[in-house]
C-alpha cells in the first residue's frame, strides 16, 4: 500500500491587491492624480504588492493569515479518502467543486455530488458521506484522490477592513523602504500592530 500523503495546489486565484491605488495614496497622504507621475505609481504598487503578498497564503497554502484572503481554487491531492485528506486545510472554504479519483484499474472517475456534503461548523470544514453511499476503492498511488475547492472571501471588497488596515500599514512600511523584501519578514513593531489587527482572524492550513 502506498505511503499516506496529501498535498495542496493553488489553481487559480492569488496575487490580488488588497488595496487600490487610490486607497493607498490617502494612506501615505500622497495628492497626486492617476497616471500623473507614473513612477510614483509603480512605486505605490509595488508596496501594495508587498503587502498584499505578506497577508495571503502563497501558492502552496503556507504563509499570511493562513487562509485565501480573495476567491481561490485549490486542489488537494492524496492517497486515498482519509479523515485528514477530508478535513479541509483552510478557514472560508466556500465550496466543495469536485472530488476526483482513480480507480484501482488506473482510470479517473468523479464522486457523485448527491454522495457527499461540506459539513462543519466556525471555520472547521470536512467533507463527509451521506445518503448511504461508501468511498469508494482507489488506485495504490499518492495522488489516487483529488479534491477541488473554493476559498476566501468573494472580492475584494468583501475583505474585511481590519484585514485591510493592516494592509495599509503595511504599504506604508514598503513605501518608505522600497527596498525592502516581504519574504524577510516585518520589523517588530509593525508586526505588532499587524498582529493586534488580524489576530481573530488567523488561522493555519492542516
Amino acid at each position: 500500500m502506498a505511503v499516506r500523503a496529501m498535498w495542496l495546489e493553488r489553481t487559480s486565484g492569488g496575487g490580488v491587491p488588497l488595496i487600490s491605488l487610490e486607497e493607498a495614496k490617502d494612506t501615505l497622504r500622497i495628492i497626486s492624480p492617476a497616471g500623473e507621475i507614473p513612477e510614483l505609481d509603480a512605486q505605490i504598487s509595488r508596496a501594495i504588492a508587498a503587502a498584499s503578498t505578506v497577508l495571503d497564503v502563497d501558492a502552496d497554502g503556507f504563509g499570511g493569515l493562513g487562509f485565501p484572503l480573495t476567491s481561490q481554487t485549490w486542489v488537494r491531492k492524496g492517497s486515498c479518502f482519509s479523515d485528514g485528506f477530508l478535513h479541509l486545510p483552510f478557514a472560508r472554504i466556500t465550496s466543495v467543486d469536485a472530488l476526483r479519483y482513480l480507480d484501482p484499474s488506473g482510470a479517473t472517475a468523479t464522486v457523485p455530488v448527491d454522495g457527499y456534503a461540506l459539513v462543519g461548523r466556525g471555520r472547521s470544514r470536512h467533507v463527509a458521506l451521506v445518503g448511504g453511499y461508501c468511498w469508494p476503492a482507489v488506485a495504490d498511488r499518492p495522488d489516487a484522490v483529488s479534491l477541488e475547492f473554493t476559498a476566501g472571501f468573494a472580492s475584494v471588497a468583501a475583505v474585511p477592513e481590519d484585514i485591510r488596515a493592516a494592509v495599509c500599514e503595511l504599504v506604508k512600511l514598503y513605501y518608505d523602504h522600497p527596498l525592502a523584501d516581504a519574504a524577510l519578514g516585518v520589523p517588530r513593531q509593525v508586526q505588532e500592530g499587524i498582529d493586534r489587527l488580524t489576530h481573530r482572524y488567523r488561522a493555519f492550513a492542516i
